[in-house]
């Protein structure tokens, strides 16, 4: 997997990342609309566990547990195999939306990861704080997708 490339958005509630993974698009598609993989590549989240009946699709609804953050419910805004997904994720701390597209890129996916945050309540005065944390956290996510990505195959 590449490193992420320059940011295309740095505002204070809205981030973007763009990386490649070294797998077929329907795949890295297949990997991120489980939801509860998660855990596998994102240090912060202990569990998720899918409210909605099978089959994964727009609507789809989860709730998960993130360290910082305790639960959140998610919702499958957008889910449209295999080139983009969407989540909106709520918590007491804030709401997220979370917009994935990917693209074939010869052998590899590449990944464009939108997302934008809005702070409730006390949070919002731990902006510079949170923008740290999520900053830090999408330097490492390349990292971290591989390694889940890395760990579902194993278990394949």
């Amino acid at each position: 997997m590449s490193g992420p490339l320059p940011k295309e958005a740095n505002h204070d509630r809205e981030r973007a990342i763009t990386l490649k993974v070294d797998l077929p698009r329907e795949r890295v598609f297949d990997f991120f609309t489980d939801l509860p993989n998660e855990p596998s590549w994102n240090p912060d989240c202990s569990s998720v566990e899918m409210l909605s009946p099978e089959p994964v699709r727009k609507g789809s609804t989860y709730r998960g547990h993130f360290r910082g953050m305790g639960q959140v419910m998610v919702e499958l805004t957008a889910h449209d195999r295999p080139q983009r997904f969407a989540t909106r994720e709520r918590s007491r701390m804030a709401t997220g939306d979370f917009a994935f597209v990917l693209t074939p890129y010869g052998e590899q996916t590449q990944v464009d990861l939108r997302m934008k945050l809005q702070p409730h309540g006390p949070m919002r005065l731990l902006q510079p704080m949170m923008r740290r944390k999520i900053g830090q956290f999408l330097a490492d996510l390349p990292g971290h997708i591989q390694e889940g990505l890395d760990s579902a195959d194993s278990k394949a």
